[in-house]
């Protein structure tokens, strides 16, 4: 039996770079807030923004259809902040996401997508301009750097002061 082809619509391409903005809208939502007002107002990211951030959080699994956080949303927030664990979860809500596989296949394999590929195919599958699908796919590259980031080293202790 044949596969139905995915159907993708311009808000389905997430257009929210950064992931730590997405955290922070699944978070507020998390302790109750529930218009764009509130959690723009508990996150001090703009309304527009706001709703970005929301679609990018939905696209990725981490809040339902009704933004309420999923069990992965939950997991997320569960990790420190820019930690391994919280990149390890980042990561697989990017695996498991049925659009961002159609739209950016193999974004996380040792050789992605450049960001022309990216941006033809984003064209092709979701109808939006060649600029604007150019401009998602510089956020979902960016997805890639933040969640293959290499974590900060542990700054080396200070040596000890000698004595003469």
């Amino acid at each position: 039996m044949p596969r139905p082809t995915l159907e993708i619509t311009t808000s389905d391409v997430p257009q929210a770079p950064n992931l730590a903005r997405v955290r922070c809208v699944v978070t507020a939502i998390a302790d109750g807030a529930t218009t764009l007002e509130q959690i723009a107002e508990e996150t001090d990211i703009a309304s527009r923004h706001v709703h970005y951030s929301v679609r990018a959080a939905q696209t990725l699994g981490l809040l339902d259809g009704e933004k309420a956080p999923t069990p992965l949303g939950r997991a997320l927030l569960e990790t420190e902040q820019e930690s391994d664990e919280e990149r390890d979860v980042l990561r697989q809500s990017v695996e498991g996401s049925e659009i961002v596989r159609a739209l950016a296949p193999g974004l996380l394999s040792t050789k992605p997508p450049t960001k022309r590929t990216l941006g033809a195919r984003i064209e092709r599958l979701s109808g939006l301009s060649k600029a604007t699908a150019l401009h998602r796919a510089s956020d979902l590259l960016a997805w890639r750097e933040q969640i293959l980031a290499e974590p900060e080293p542990e700054p080396a202790p200070a040596p000890e002061p000698t004595t003469s």
